[in-house]
């Protein structure tokens, strides 16, 4: 197995929905792990505003984001579910008990160790060469399955520095079951707020203005 995965996402919905099928638990510690590989995902959303995002949202909040909870394979993807405090609802509705405790929100990337993402990734298969010679995918010990990891890392990722003092909007969809919020368009749909109330955006990397959060 290559070193580095590139995994070229083809953008066929507007819409990223979390599956509450072929999912592992929560994935043990792996700070201090060393990388067994890297996949790294190009989501393409460019064009992809906040006006829209908005309009596509089931649910968009002001809030600050307090931990992970953990990180789980799905469908050959590393995602990972974190906790957030919220402040104010722009869009959509909560409980009360959602208000007062927070929520759970789930997006793409983290790390688990390499045992639980060979457990849940389907498997490679053989690869026959043009001289008809089989090359067989590379086989971890289990020493090496449980103290390596694997990384999923999505380009232009907004929410990876997560600073609990800073506070961020979330455009998100709602998924009954599991009940849990899935984060629009990968990193996009994750925006710091900075002192101004500006909004982040990650293809300029400058903060910008939004007409539905005065800063007034």
């Amino acid at each position: 197995m290559k070193k580095s995965v590139l995994i070229i996402v083809a953008i066929v919905a507007f819409l990223s929905l979390i599956s509450c099928s072929n999912q592992s638990n929560a994935s043990s510690n792996t700070a201090g792990m060393k990388t067994a590989f890297t996949i790294a995902s190009h989501p393409d959303y460019i064009a992809t505003t906040v006006d829209k995002m908005y309009q596509e949202a089931s649910v968009v909040l002001v809030g600050k984001f307090e931990k992970d909870n953990k990180s789980f394979v799905d469908h050959d993807t590393i995602e990972t579910e974190s906790h957030m405090k919220v402040t104010k609802v722009l869009k959509g509705t909560l409980t009360d008990s959602e208000m007062k405790n927070g929520i759970d929100i789930v997006y793409y990337g983290g790390e688990v160790t390499l045992d639980t993402y060979l457990k849940n990734a389907t498997p490679v298969p053989e690869k026959i060469d043009s001289k008809g010679v089989v090359h067989k995918p590379k086989q971890y010990s289990k020493q090496e399955r449980e103290s390596e990891r694997v990384v999923y890392k999505v380009e232009q990722q907004a929410n990876k520095d997560k600073d609990k003092n800073s506070e961020i909007m979330v455009f998100l969809s709602h998924n009954p079951a599991p009940n849990n919020y899935f984060v629009l368009a990968d990193a996009f749909g994750y925006r710091k707020i900075n002192h101004k109330g500006e909004i982040f955006n990650p293809v300029t990397n400058s903060y910008e203005k939004v007409d539905f959060y005065p800063t007034n």
